[in-house]
């Protein structure tokens, strides 16, 4: 009886660490970028930052949901790639941008209507200057919302084929450009938050041209194809809006939790809003190098349960989780001993840097505390795989079950925590999202979803 020859593996190591590389290297330009821009607008005061920060806890949500939807979407395209149906790649690719754009815009037209109504009802009584701000920054970084969900839905489609140099250079070009931008606009044209979000608004343009350009290109196996004439399948559409809304409800869930605790914070008083900008802005160097491991799972794992292999997605998915797990003790262990150097690069008063300091450590030891990398990566490959349900429905009760239930319940019966009583509940749902994975990666269940 002839033994069964054992099946090549999809990736090879050298191709995981072609994958990661540029994606590592995307994130920490992000990073960068954002600390550099924090740091900017800082100089316009601590007024400014409390209210980019405010509005950005908005922004990120529906930011997120675009970028959610694009990647959900593009599970499909991914598989699609995996088993080498290219036709129906580029079918489902179209399907993918018709719905980004036109939820993007249908929702950048309500929120400008709206847009002074949702500050209050959120934020209720801040403070006048911290107000005016948040208003003008608001205004006018909402236009960029289309060129937003154009440019995650082009980087989605690229990264499904495992382009992921292609598309960095998208990403590259929207962070380089909006920190000339903002050096311009804030220290050169003196104005302030306007110019943060002028530039912001701009660099998003950039990043969905450059992103729709690369994607169209008729030299990859998978592209936008005639975009213009618009071509609606409705059998693709509907599988690529069942996974991408469930995954842009998902996130837009998790960040209204998000902003519910923002509430929280921004009753606190100016300087633990700032404090609290700084430790997440410091923090997201870990948190999204971390991250980048579930982006490189998301194509890995969508290809080969597209080839019919689970069982190398489940390898491949536990050497990744290993390698995320490694970059989250050494990033958060150099934030925690950095921390009263790192708070050194926004210019503010000696009272919010040592609050700064103080709550970027306790934020660092937390995500350590809590295994971070195993409380968010494997979902990308749950994800990828097909096992939505199951990311929805944990995503969403650890969030408003641990992090604002228990943020908000031991600010009750603790008020001298503080913003503590935050980091608290944000700890508690990292733990219980790390369990959760680890119970559910052991089971093999979602290994057996079935999408294509």
């Amino acid at each position: 009886m002839e033994a069964t020859e054992p099946r090549p593996q999809l990736f090879s190591n050298r191709a995981l660490v072609g994958l990661m590389i540029p994606i590592i290297l995307d994130a920490l330009l992000s990073i960068i970028a954002g600390m550099v821009d924090s740091a900017m607008v800082s100089s316009a005061g601590e007024a400014a930052v409390s209210a980019v920060s405010l509005v950005d806890s908005i922004n990120v949500l529906f930011i997120s949901m675009f970028a959610s939807i694009a990647v959900g979407g593009s599970v499909i395209t991914t598989q699609y790639v995996g088993s080498r149906n290219y036709k129906q790649g580029c079918i489902s690719a179209n399907q993918l941008f018709y719905a980004g754009f036109t939820i993007s815009t249908v929702l950048m037209l309500v929120l400008l209507v709206m847009k002074e109504s949702i500050l209050h009802m959120i934020y209720g009584n801040i403070e006048a200057d911290v107000l005016e701000n948040a208003i003008t920054y608001f205004s006018i970084t909402l236009l960029g919302y289309p060129f937003s969900a154009v440019g995650n839905a082009s980087t989605a489609i690229l990264r499904s084929m495992g382009k992921n140099r292609q598309a960095v250079t998208t990403t590259i070009a929207f962070n380089v450009i909006n920190v000339i931008g903002n050096a311009t606009l804030i220290y050169g044209f003196h104005l302030g938050v306007a110019g943060a979000a002028i530039s912001t608004t701009f660099s998003r343009m950039v990043f969905a041209v450059w992103g729709l350009a690369l994607a169209h290109s008729k030299k990859l196996p998978v592209h936008f194809s005639k975009l213009l004439h618009i071509r609606l399948d409705f059998d693709i559409m509907r599988r690529v809006l069942r996974i991408g809304l469930s995954n842009g409800m998902e996130s837009s869930l998790f960040h209204i939790g998000k902003i519910l605790i923002s509430s929280l914070v921004s009753s606190f008083g100016t300087i633990f809003i700032a404090a609290n900008s700084v430790a997440f802005t410091i923090n997201n160097i870990g948190w999204t190098i971390v991250g980048s491991m579930g982006t490189v799972l998301l194509t890995v794992v969508g290809q080969c349960i597209g080839a019919g292999e689970p069982e190398q997605a489940k390898r491949y998915t536990k050497k990744l989780l290993t390698v995320a797990t490694v970059f989250m003790f050494v990033m958060f262990s150099v934030v925690f001993l950095l921390r009263h150097q790192l708070v050194r690069l926004f210019d503010f008063s000696e009272e919010a840097l040592e609050v700064s300091a103080y709550y970027t450590g306790v934020s660092a030891l937390f995500s350590i505390l809590s295994l971070y990398s195993f409380s968010f990566v494997p979902m990308s490959a749950f994800r990828a795989a097909g096992d939505i349900r199951y990311a929805i429905t944990v995503s969403i009760f650890s969030m408003f079950a641990f992090r604002v239930a228990s943020c908000y319940l031991i600010n009750a019966l603790f008020p001298s925590l503080g913003l503590m009583c935050v980091y608290i509940g944000m700890a508690l749902d990292w733990a219980f999202r790390a369990v959760c994975n680890i119970r559910r990666y052991r089971s093999g269940k979602w290994l057996h979803k079935k999408l294509i």
